[in-house]
């Protein structure tokens, strides 16, 4: 079996780390690998650890061409695979998906989607566009099922987003001595969100002075939220970062995570917060079913910002409660979200694909 994964740079940008692991772990099961990743990224958001993943080929090429380019950019990719055609395409982020279109019908190919959010879901090309469309990949059990009403149910494959599970849980709220830690994660694209969340955390910061926030800022309000922030008087405790992904480490070793927008969207640093214990207090998003009230998460149902003071504070001032949610919401990841399940159903998937699967496909001709 030999999987060409399609990567955009939005993906390769926050997901660098769980497609590594993807990579290694199909090869280990015996797939050849190749990625085609966009030839233009910035330094900060991919790392040599994606550049340099053991034995897997890498293509660069643009994500994005002019209609009359696009014959030319098929042609030069096909070159570079001719001595070695995938068996199968897989399309990671909605900027790959065009480039996957091409690859699968120049090459003749079947191509996977990966459709990762409950807005991917609304735009997502059917197979009446491409009869290469073998089938689309969901993270979590939500969004496959948002995909099986919008498109053929035997299309649609629940491909866990997995991470790497730490052998324990970090200790949340567990020295009174030190200052608590918030880590917000966000798009920026939801104002108002934004906007309950920074006014419930000015009330708590009110009670407790030394707590300190470091909240991703990107997207298109990324300005206002932190003029809206400096009006409220957060600045002193607020650290501002750009793409999570390259702050990692220190957003997951803070003592709470905080999500104030309904996206739909499945990220792996979230996942991974829960793997460590970390709890989370997030807008309600019924595509993410790992969440679930008062179990493995803690949902603020208004947003306003007395819900965010009051769920908040509930957590910081009751660390055995933190520690407790956040040991659930590490057990929902253990049962669910490891990237050896994530390997073994994407694994099972392509198989099936080869095989034969809902729509056949003729064999990889060397």
């Amino acid at each position: 079996m030999h999987v060409a994964l399609i990567i955009d740079q939005e993906r390769l940008a926050q997901e660098q780390s769980m497609l590594n692991r993807l990579c290694i772990g199909l090869m280990a099961e015996g797939a050849q690998v190749t990625r085609i990743v966009p030839d233009v990224m910035p330094g900060e958001n991919v790392g040599e650890g994606e550049q340099r993943v053991a034995l897997a080929a890498r293509i660069e090429a643009p994500m994005r061409v002019l209609p009359w380019m696009r014959r030319t950019r098929i042609n030069q990719i096909a070159e570079t695979l001719e001595k070695s055609a995938p068996d199968a395409f897989y399309a990671i982020g909605q900027g790959a998906w065009a480039l996957g279109l091409e690859l699968a019908k120049g090459i003749e190919r079947p191509l996977l989607i990966d459709v990762c959010s409950a807005e991917q879901v609304k735009v997502a090309p059917r197979p009446r566009v491409s009869p290469r469309i073998a089938g689309y990949i969901a993270p979590c059990h939500a969004i496959a099922e948002m995909l099986r009403r919008r498109v053929d149910t035997s299309l649609v494959s629940m491909v866990p987003m997995g991470v790497s599970l730490p052998p324990g849980p970090r200790p949340i709220l567990g020295q009174p001595d030190q200052a608590a830690s918030l880590a917000i994660l966000g798009s920026g694209r939801d104002m108002q969100a934004y906007e309950a969340l920074l006014r419930g955390l000015s009330q708590v910061v009110q009670q407790i002075a030394t707590m300190q926030i470091f909240v991703e800022l990107r997207g298109p309000h990324e300005h206002a939220i932190w003029q809206r922030a400096e009006q409220l008087g957060l600045i002193g405790s607020i650290s501002a970062i750009g793409e999570a992904s390259v702050y990692r480490s220190l957003l997951v070793g803070c003592d709470l995570m905080l999500i104030p927008e309904r996206l739909g969207e499945l990220r792996s640093m979230m996942l991974e917060a829960m793997a460590l214990g970390m709890p989370v207090i997030a807008s309600r998003d019924d595509a993410l079913d790992m969440l679930s009230d008062g179990e493995t998460a803690c949902f603020v149902s208004r947003p306003e910002p007395a819900e965010w003071s009051r769920q908040t504070l509930a957590l910081l001032e009751d660390p055995a409660k933190a520690r407790a949610l956040g040991l659930r919401a590490r057990q929902t990841v253990t049962t669910h979200h490891r990237s050896s399940d994530q390997v073994a159903r994407l694994m099972e998937t392509l198989e099936r694909v080869q095989s034969g699967g809902p729509y056949r496909f003729s064999p990889a001709r060397q």
